[in-house]
């Protein structure tokens, strides 16, 4: 019962953040709107589970949470997941091949958002309710796979190598120097504003 929580948790945020009407870059405002829009959708086992998961000072709520990868991932403790938010692919190559593209700038294997999402969903369905004896940090990996959903269908967050995230594409902004991946989190931030979403269950 307990597994399939976990599995219905995974599967909901995975399948909600996939279909989120504006899939585009987000900024944190976002990150949080989509993963409010996820917690609302939850059936009610999966609901309970991400309260469970979440820090007291979240209280009970997703959103609160979803932008913590981004705040932590200069951080000594969390440096290492730094990759994880993004994919590179070679210029040019309009396909992704996970063996190919999903590595960090030293080759490591399995690091890139497609790896992480993978590898937080599974360490989701280790879930018990109240089992003090986990092997994973099973906060952590709902905080990181609600956030990575979000990272990998932004469109600057899955590119081109040479390009940076579209960070080495530099523009004007009205009078202000910016760059691609600036421009694009704050047109699609007005944009997740604008588009209503609609409840999927009663």
């Amino acid at each position: 019962m307990a597994s399939s929580a976990a599995f219905m948790v995974a599967a909901v945020l995975g399948l909600v953040l996939a279909s989120a009407p504006a899939a585009r870059a987000w900024s944190t405002e976002g990150h949080m709107l989509t993963c409010q829009i996820a917690q609302d959708l939850l059936e009610p086992a999966a609901a309970q589970a991400v309260k469970n998961l979440l820090p007291e000072e979240a209280g009970g709520d997703l959103s609160a949470m979803c932008v913590w990868p981004d705040q932590v991932r200069h951080w000594y403790k969390y440096r290492w997941t730094s990759p994880l938010h993004f994919i590179d692919t070679p210029d040019k190559a309009c396909t992704f091949d996970y063996a190919r593209d999903c590595h960090d700038p030293s080759g490591a294997k399995d690091m890139c958002v497609a790896g992480a999402v993978a590898n937080f969903t599974s360490q989701l369905m280790h879930y018990k309710q109240g089992s003090a004896d986990r092997k994973y940090n099973l906060t952590e990996a709902l905080l990181f796979l609600s956030h990575f959903m979000g990272d990998i269908h932004q469109p600057m967050h899955v590119g081109f190598t040479s390009d940076m995230g579209g960070n080495s594409v530099n523009l004007r902004w009205f009078k202000h120097k910016s760059n691609l991946h600036h421009v694009n989190n704050l047109l699609a931030c007005n944009t997740l504003h604008t588009m209503p979403y609609h409840r999927q269950r009663a």
